[in-house]
Formats: C-alpha cells, sequence, structure tokens
C-alpha cells in the first residue's frame, strides 16, 4: 500500500491528536508539523517520530496532504498557500472566519482538482453513524440537540455559536437532506463577551424543525439528539454513544440499539485519506463546511 504523506500545521490540543493518530494508521506516513512555537513543534514531533518544520512551505513541499489544526483566524491564509502549492486540506471547524474567506477556498479547490474536507467530528460519532443509518428507512419530523456543559477555564474569543453549536447546525443539515427554508434565533450573554447560550428553530422545505441548543454555562454536561419519525422517537447521546428507540406502537418498550465502538477523530482522518486514494468527496466536503458556516454566522448575526 502506497502511503499517503502527511503532515499537521499546529502543534495545540487538536494538532497534538491529528498527529498521534496519523502516526499510527496504516495508510499514513506522518512527515512532520510545523508550529510559531518551535518549542512545542519540536516536543510534538519528537512525540510522534517526525520532523518538526521552521515554516508551512517548507512541510508542504515534503507532504501530499495536512491538517490544518491552528487557531481559526489564520485558516485562511494558511489553507490558501498550501491549495496553492497543490495539496489536499482537513481544516478543522470553522473552515474560515467568513463565508467570502470559505467560498474563495471552496472554489480554489475545485479549480486545482484538491480535495478539502472540514473537521465536523460529530458526524464520524458512532452513535451518530448508526441513528443516521436507521432514520434514512423513516420519514424525519422533528430534531431536539442539546450540547451543554460548564463554563471551561479556557478563554472564549468566539461565541457557543461558533465554538460548540456549529456541529450540530451541521448536524441538522446533513440528516435532514433537503434544503433549508428559515431559521429564527435567541441567545445571550453570561460570562463573556459574546452569547453563552443559544437557540435556533431551523425550518426545512419538507415541514420538518430541528431545534437546536447550546450552553457553556450549565451545571452539567449533555450532548444529546431526540430524533421523532413517522413511526419512532429515537434517543442518541452522543457523550456515551448509545441510541435508543420507542415505536409508536408500544412507546412503553424502550430498546438499545447497538452501536460498535470506534474513535470518531480516527474515523475522520481515515475518511480523509481514502478520499485522497479514491478520488471521493470526504465525508464533510468543503461545500458542506460552508454551509455549516453560513448557517452559524446567521444564527450568531441574529442574536448579535
Amino acid at each position: 500500500m502506497n502511503k499517503i504523506k502527511v503532515g499537521v500545521v499546529g502543534a495545540g490540543v487538536m494538532g497534538d491528536h491529528h498527529a498521534r493518530i496519523y502516526s499510527t494508521l496504516n495508510e499514513a506516513k506522518l512527515i512532520g508539523l510545523y508550529d510559531p512555537d518551535p518549542a512545542r513543534s519540536g516536543e510534538v514531533a519528537a512525540r510522534y517520530g517526525c520532523a518538526s518544520f521552521p515554516d508551512i512551505i517548507s512541510l508542504a513541499s515534503s507532504v501530499d496532504a495536512l491538517s490544518i489544526a491552528s487557531p481559526t483566524s489564520t485558516h485562511y491564509s494558511i489553507a490558501l498557500d498550501l491549495l496553492r502549492a497543490g495539496k489536499h486540506l482537513l481544516i478543522e471547524k470553522p473552515i474560515a472566519l467568513d463565508v467570502q474567506q470559505a467560498e474563495e477556498l471552496c472554489s480554489l479547490a475545485q479549480e486545482r482538482g484538491l480535495l478539502v474536507a472540514v473537521g465536523m467530528i460529530e458526524r464520524f460519532n458512532p452513535a451518530i453513524i448508526r441513528a443516521a443509518s436507521l432514520l434514512k428507512k423513516e420519514m424525519l419530523l422533528g430534531l431536539t440537540f442539546k450540547r451543554f456543559s460548564p463554563y471551561p477555564a479556557r478563554i472564549f474569543d468566539a461565541s457557543v455559536v461558533m465554538d460548540v453549536m456549529i456541529h450540530d447546525l451541521d448536524l441538522a443539515l446533513s440528516l435532514a437532506g433537503v434544503e433549508l427554508d428559515s431559521y429564527r434565533s435567541s441567545g445571550r450573554t453570561v460570562r463573556s463577551s459574546t452569547p453563552d447560550e443559544a437557540e435556533a428553530l431551523l425550518y426545512f422545505k419538507d415541514g420538518l424543525i430541528a431545534r437546536v441548543m447550546a450552553s457553556r454555562v450549565k451545571d452539567q454536561k449533555e450532548r444529546s439528539l431526540q430524533a421523532i419519525t413517522d413511526r419512532s422517537i429515537y434517543e442518541i447521546d452522543l457523550l456515551n454513544k448509545t441510541v435508543h428507540v420507542r415505536s409508536f406502537s408500544s412507546l412503553s418498550d424502550r430498546s438499545q440499539v447497538e452501536v460498535k465502538a470506534a474513535d470518531q477523530l480516527t474515523l475522520e482522518l481515515k475518511d480523509f485519506l481514502s478520499a485522497i486514494a479514491k478520488g471521493r468527496e470526504p465525508e464533510v466536503p468543503c461545500t458542506a463546511g460552508l454551509k455549516a458556516l453560513k448557517l452559524a454566522l446567521g444564527v450568531e448575526n441574529q442574536i448579535c
């Protein structure tokens, strides 16, 4: 098997995870990484047996594909340079700061025949994968997402919408499978300078309604999805990766659906590599990342 030579831009928490997993995959050969902090870059590179590069272009010249796990504010400029260098990319969410930047990246990738995947990791949650396969067999009527957590220690420069709600907005768009008609949003600031709680109602053209709630000031952590179809109620626990179902013919009977255990980021990186090898679209292509960004910015603008 010809291994795909990969690199990672960014040696923070996510960059470390990308490097760690790439170093274990048969499909990949981790060549190295770059971070503006040479000490941090060297530390992570040594941990996973690869090189630390002094700049992005020298890293790019040594690889076929890269993960961009740097701060969102840097995504556009880094991705632009790497696409011009002819490299396939996996860009952590959100793909860029604004729609114009994201559109330019998608357009350039298409022009150059390059693949851009966007890091919407919840698409690869085993519970979501299993539930999505079951929901395809029924008529979807309603979705309710909850993504709650206590206030974290790290300082925020992004709203709860762009930080975490964007995952569920993307899932709603993906599961609905039809065009979004309209939406309305509300939210409030609590501890930071940007919204810490947000709620969006999404109305799709086939009548489906999705309620998406996010908060980073709750006492307990919760990541869940309830899906109502014409036949059943599905309860999906994204934290514990479980799926339960109740049929309308027997609501008192709640059964657990078998979910195959898997690491989400590993599945995401393997999909990226497989898409490159087979010349197909990744599970979350650039266009999907653009749609999620547009919706997230729209929701945020309504709140602010």
